[in-house]
């Protein structure tokens, strides 16, 4: 009878805890209300718990241990044997994720007995493939390449709709598992260096249809990693962006801070060491939230080192502090002393259990010493590594007095260093905005050149004919064509002028700025440089054509500014509209008509301007970085980086005024500065 129990209790377990993934906030957000309610210690707020600690897994590692510890010892105080497999199943998974290898491979071990004890194949399974698991995490890949194919030829003769149905994932065990431990086995041939096999299964299972949605992320960074040994760093980098996708789809952080951490390496292997360091930032905060602390280990020290090759020492310190901390939590003398108990006991029971069998008893006794020596090898390899790095640590401090002088000397060399610098970009920001005016002006200019050729032409063959009429002395046609030279003269004289506008205009913006703001007619300026900008355009892409719009306030002030300075901050919003508006008129179809608008308003004591477009918008991931320097979204050579940066640097530095950006991707992009006008 009590077998038959604990038979119904196991089966129980598998059906609703050892197979189900992580749960949504939604589902997260009732138990915790229903458990909120329920105060009693018994079995339904034990079975609370079970469920609270499995719908964390995957997205918050600290709180599933949480809840599981809690459910596994309300389980043993009020006798709940089902409550006790179930947490001890949830609390398995979380604890090898965390890197508490030795309690997560006692608890797989108690529990695949259980499981054989019960006759029960399904739950044998899963728990060989858990104990396959944890033998990766250790770096022991044959070993859980074993495990791995012991699990699934338990599943394979299993038809896919057969067997105990997964709660909560819509998959019977058999469909699931066989599918899991395939990726499985090709993960362990990968990280044996086995590459054609881990390809064929690995591809495998991507073109399978029948693949678990909620494992395609984990299938995705493997995939990555394996292409990545193969030199498509592409491919890889393709998979690792899905991969992140489908992760939020599937709320697997876990997934997420692996994959972001992939992508972060492949980008200092292609020697991006920014995009390198956003990623490895965002693995790392990603793994720390969850408690993953591998993940956060792996990350922190790829940090630290894009930080060192960067310069930036104190940063580069600062997380491998932090690497050495975590170091010491995954890989120190008592976790590996824990791990060598677990195997040992796991030794021993095995002897028991094979007792009066002689011929598999010596051949255990030689695997479990084989173990134990890969084992201690591991644990020597991994103490004399942290024993090393003890060491540098110590030199490190060693030294970082002699360091701290060094840099003091060094600080005011460096400053003076980013000054010059910061000069020198400024000048080639300047230039590069003067070469954007040098082809609207030409265009510009052109136009009243013409005027003044052409009436200069006809005055020459009026004044001809004005001779003529004077031989013949015919006085009244001579004044009539006297009055048509002088109207030309005057329109001559009126282009000569908007000429010598431009120039000015352009010597203006080309000369360095005296620092003495003046009052500009904010209206005007918006509209000569909204012109030269989209002259400049047009100059280089005769298809490209534009709606202007302007809704100037005609009572707007003058308002006191460097008008080189604001001139550059127009040219550089107007510029980027309409290559924003340009790129947008590639893909876009037929009846799309881009469009630049400039607006200007008075609010209380604020001169108030806007430049928006209707191209393809900013994504909100970038929202945050594009007033940095040196960031654009513009190809390799079509953009410095520095226009916004400058621009910001303009407004709110040196004219106290305030830059807002609005924007929404597909639709187009606003804008909007407001300047003081005391």
């Amino acid at each position: 009878m009590k077998r038959l129990l604990l038979l119904i209790f196991f089966g129980l377990c598998f059906n609703q805890t050892v197979l189900a993934q992580a749960g949504s906030f939604d589902s997260i957000k009732i138990y915790r209300q229903k458990l909120a309610l329920h105060k009693k210690e018994d079995t339904t707020r034990a079975t609370l718990l079970s469920r609270l600690a499995n719908f964390y897994r995957r997205n918050n590692y600290d709180s599933a241990l949480l809840y599981g510890r809690k459910a596994l010892q309300l389980a043993k105080k009020i006798g709940f044997a089902r409550g006790e497999i179930r947490a001890e199943s949830t609390l398995e998974f979380s604890l090898r994720e965390t890197g508490n290898l030795a309690e997560a491979l006692n608890l797989q071990l108690d529990l695949l007995d259980k499981a054989r004890q019960l006759k029960n194949i399904n739950s044998e399974g899963v728990e060989l493939n858990s104990i396959g698991n944890t033998y990766l995490e250790m770096g022991d890949y044959k070993t859980a390449m074993d495990y791995y194919r012991r699990s699934r030829n338990i599943f394979l003769p299993i038809p896919d709709d057969k067997g105990p149905y997964l709660n909560g994932l819509q998959y019977h065990a058999s469909e699931y598992y066989k599918r899991n431990e395939a990726s499985n086995m090709g993960n362990a041939f990968e990280k044996l260096n086995q590459l054609d096999s881990a390809l064929k299964y690995e591809t495998a299972m991507y073109n399978d249809k029948h693949f678990p949605k909620d494992i395609v992320p984990e299938l995705l960074s493997r995939l990555g990693a394996l292409k990545l040994k193969l030199g498509k760093a592409q491919e890889a980098m393709q998979f690792f962006r899905k991969g992140i996708q489908l992760s939020f789809k599937e709320n697997t952080l876990n997934d997420r801070a692996i994959l972001y951490y992939q992508l972060a390496e492949l980008f200092n292997k292609l020697n991006q060491p920014d995009s390198s360091l956003y990623y490895a930032h965002q693995s790392y905060y990603t793994a720390k939230i969850i408690a993953r602390t591998k993940v956060a280990l792996d990350a922190s020290l790829l940090i630290a080192g894009l930080y060192h090759k960067s310069g930036n020492i104190d940063s580069a310190y600062a997380y491998q502090q932090i690497a050495i901390g975590y170091k010491d939590a995954l890989f120190g003398a008592d976790k590996f002393r824990q791990i060598q108990l677990v195997l040992s006991q796991e030794q021993q029971r095995q002897q028991k259990l094979l007792q009066g069998q002689e011929d598999l008893k010596n051949l255990y006794r030689i695997i479990g010493a084989v173990v134990i020596l890969v084992f201690v090898l591991i644990l020597l390899l991994l103490v004399w590594r942290n024993n090393r790095m003890q060491a540098s640590k110590n030199r490190l401090l060693n030294t970082q007095n002699s360091q701290i002088t060094q840099q003091r000397d060094e600080l005011s060399a460096t400053v003076e260093n980013l000054h010059r610098t910061q000069t020198q970009l400024i000048q080639s920001e300047k230039m590069a905005s003067l070469g954007e005016l040098t082809a609207g002006i030409a265009h510009e200019i052109q136009n009243p050149l013409n005027f003044v050729n052409n009436f200069s032409e006809v005055n020459q063959e009026m004044l001809d004919e004005l001779d003529e009429e004077l031989n013949k002395a015919d006085i009244a046609q001579a004044k009539a064509i006297l009055a048509d030279i002088r109207e030309n003269e005057q329109k001559i004289n009126h282009h000569g002028k908007r000429a010598d506008a431009i120039v000015k205009g352009m010597l203006q913006h080309s000369r360095a700025s005296t620092g003495q703001k003046e009052p500009i007619n904010l209206n005007a300026l918006a509209d000569e440089y909204l012109r030269l900008a989209y002259h400049g355009l047009r100059s280089k892409d005769k298809s490209f054509n534009a709606e202007l719009i302007t809704r100037f306030d005609e009572n707007l002030p003058r308002v006191p500014a460097l008008p080189q300075d604001i001139g550059r901050v127009i040219l550089n919003l107007v510029n980027n509209a309409f290559y924003a508006t340009q790129e947008k008129a590639k893909t876009a179809d037929e009846s799309y008509k881009p469009t630049v608008t400039i607006t200007t308003a008075l609010e209380g004591d604020w001169a108030k301007i806007s430049v928006a477009d209707n191209g393809n918008g900013i994504p909100d991931t970038i929202k945050e970085k594009i007033l940095q320097p040196f960031f654009t979204t513009k190809p390799t050579g079509e953009g410095t980086g520095l226009g916004l940066s400058l621009s910001y640097d303009i407004i709110v530095k040196g004219h106290g005024g305030k830059i807002n950006i609005e924007s929404t991707e597909g639709e187009g992009s606003e804008f909007m500065i407001d300047l003081p006008l005391n």
